[in-house]
């Protein structure tokens, strides 16, 4: 049972690995993913005819990965190769803050105390809600990657998709939002997150740049968070369920 439940919650698959096991519940996991990113807009089609080869040449390679889940549903995730970006991003420029364990900690204590209501929650596609700061990041989906985003759009993307001297079908698109595996990603989206908690009357706190407080009906609502996973607690529960 150990070595099952383990497998369950650690194993996932490259796309190519993950359609000869999932077959066509692996192409819609894949679809579904690569229709989010397009309805969000996470980047648009160039032509990569109109590319130098140096653009070519640093282009992040587009990854997708595909999971069951418990349920027996078939999950994508995508994500960029962001690796080569180490080479021009220093490590300080892509740093975001993360909430202290103490943080985490003498809230909970307080939550407990003032018997307040708990709630922790994930924001779903986080970083695709950032937009990207760096227009010049190009990605490329290669092989069924490429062929599956023309036929989420095939009126937008069909006249980008190419072949290289493989034959092998590409798509080159700019970023304009940020997805995970970009180096700067957790940051862009830190700084969005922070200009909406303020947008609604949140301060943030001066000692722990990731926990937030607010008078709500009175009372003191609090934020904590690490990246895009949050706990949010209030003594009233309909002020944190609205908030969620």
């Amino acid at each position: 049972v150990e070595d099952y439940v383990i497998h369950v919650i650690i194993t996932q698959y490259s796309l190519k690995a993950g359609m000869k096991i999932f077959e066509e519940r692996g192409e819609k996991a894949t679809m579904k993913k690569l229709k989010q990113l397009h309805d969000m807009q996470t980047f648009q089609p160039v032509d990569g005819n109109e590319l130098s080869r140096q653009q070519r040449k640093d282009a992040l390679a587009s990854l997708m990965f595909l999971k069951e889940k418990r349920n027996g549903e078939v999950k994508g995730r995508a994500c960029v190769d962001g690796r080569p970006q180490r080479e021009t991003i220093r490590k300080e420029e892509a740093a975001s803050p993360t909430a202290a364990t103490e943080s985490v900690t003498l809230s909970s204590v307080i939550d407990a105390h003032e018997r307040r209501d708990v709630a922790t929650l994930d924001i779903p596609g986080a970083f695709l809600h950032s937009d990207n700061d760096d227009k010049n990041v190009i990605m490329i989906l290669k092989g069924l990657l490429g062929e599956l985003m023309v036929k989420v759009a095939p009126q937008i993307y069909r006249k980008y998709l190419l072949a290289n001297e493989k034959g092998e079908k590409i798509l080159y698109v700019r970023m304009t939002k940020a997805l995970y595996g970009m180096l700067k990603s957790a940051l862009l989206f830190y700084k969005k997150l922070v200009s909406d908690l303020r947008s609604v009357g949140f301060e943030i706190n001066p000692y722990d740049p990731c926990m937030a407080n607010k008078k709500s009906y009175g009372k003191q609502m609090t934020v904590v968070w690490h990246v895009d996973d949050l706990k949010v607690s209030h003594v009233d529960p309909k002020r944190v369920t609205r908030f969620c």
